[in-house]
């Protein structure tokens, strides 16, 4: 029995790569690439649009509407800013593609997007009082 614990603890250990990065380092690395955000700017400001769209949505549109004029105005400092939350978003995580300068996402620019509303409220700093 002992024997059989000792060779599945050795499988485990030789099994985890030793460059096994942690998660918020591999999400990162899109924050830094202009590919990635260059289609983060473009999915913003399509967010953004329908935000300025919206009619009788409560007490945080004044709040949202705000961003979103933000986002339309400067989409490249809105979404340097923005890219920090959204990448960790479930949508996100462990869909990174290259490195450097050309790290990208594996995720449809419908999921992007789906990320970006989902995260709306939270990247326009509106208090929801909760």
């Amino acid at each position: 029995m002992r024997k059989w614990l000792l060779a599945i603890v050795t499988i485990f250990v030789l099994a985890t790569p030793a460059w096994a990065v942690n998660e918020s380092t591999t999400q990162m690395s899109l924050v830094a690439s202009p590919v990635f955000t260059t289609r983060l700017q473009y999915l913003m400001v399509q967010q953004a649009r329908t935000v300025l769209a919206e009619t009788g949505v409560g007490a945080t549109h004044a709040c949202r509407a705000r961003f979103a004029n933000g986002v339309v105005m400067d989409p490249a400092r809105t979404a340097s800013i923005g890219a920090v939350m959204i990448v960790g978003g479930v949508n996100l995580i462990g869909t990174v593609t290259g490195s450097g300068a050309t790290a990208d996402s594996t995720a449809s620019d419908a999921a992007i997007l789906s990320q970006i509303a989902t995260f709306w409220t939270g990247l326009s700093g509106c208090d929801t009082g909760n």
